[in-house]
């Protein structure tokens, strides 16, 4: 197939369609020219002659045949349709669960009834009493003094432990006697604080006799003249037999 039938083939529609149109066009003008001339020719006057009218051909051309139409350009066929995926198995059950221990039900604490508050006595309020004066300081006691009251209040405790003296009935039925020579020791107040035995009469039953004897006594407390602390004393406890 040669250029121009490729070209003729494939020429645009509107151009075929302008050539048709100009082609009629054409035709019917030159149709129109031969009619006039023909008119014009046959109303002119001259010799009448045995000549025919001379007959014109007019040789109409048939429009060229419309091109074919091309085919319609195939229609993309569409891409195959993606598989679709496998549908998700079905799942399993679940497994039943045990039901809940039940709660316990809480019990209500009791709670403490509270008692009555006895009624607080309103403090009475005393004015205070105005302190007697301090007494006077006694007077000095010399040293003299103070012996001298102590002696005393030892010959009174060697008298109180002698008169309070009970001679055990064992003693007595075994002929004994002796003299326990004792240490004691007596606060102001005249409490007994300590008894021990300083020379034993070589019986234990005169020995014990005489701290019985000691610790059995009441003694009085010591006297103005006298020292403020505790006093030690030593004291021989006769025992003689009746």
């Amino acid at each position: 197939m040669s250029e121009t039938e490729i070209a003729a083939r494939y020429r645009p529609p509107y151009q075929e369609a302008d050539r048709f149109g100009f082609a009629l066009i054409a035709a019917l003008l030159l149709e129109a020219a031969a009619t006039l001339a023909f008119v014009h020719f046959a109303n002119q006057a001259g010799p009448v002659t045995n000549h025919r009218p001379r007959i014109m051909k007019i040789q109409m051309l048939a429009p060229p045949p419309k091109p074919k139409p091309l085919p319609p350009p195939p229609k993309p066929v569409p891409p195959p349709p993606k598989p679709l995926p496998p549908p998700p198995l079905p799942a399993a059950p679940p497994k039943p669960q045990p039901p809940p221990p039940p709660r316990p039900i809480p019990r209500p604490t009791p709670r403490p009834i509270p008692r009555p508050q006895p009624m607080k006595p309103v403090p009475h309020i005393v004015q205070p009493r105005p302190q007697p004066p301090p007494p006077p300081a006694p007077p000095a006691v010399s040293a003299a003094e103070i012996e001298s009251a102590t002696a005393r209040y030892a010959a009174l405790v060697h008298s109180l432990v002698q008169a309070d003296l009970r001679v055990p009935e064992m003693v007595s039925m075994m002929h004994l006697h002796g003299v326990t020579t004792v240490s004691i020791e007596i606060a102001p107040t005249g409490a007994l604080l300590d008894v021990s035995v300083l020379r034993s009469s070589g019986a234990s039953l005169i020995d014990r006799a005489a701290l019985a004897a000691v610790r059995g006594t009441r003694f009085p407390p010591f006297s103005g003249r006298m020292p403020h602390h505790p006093v030690e004393f030593t004291l021989e406890v006769k025992l003689r037999r009746h």
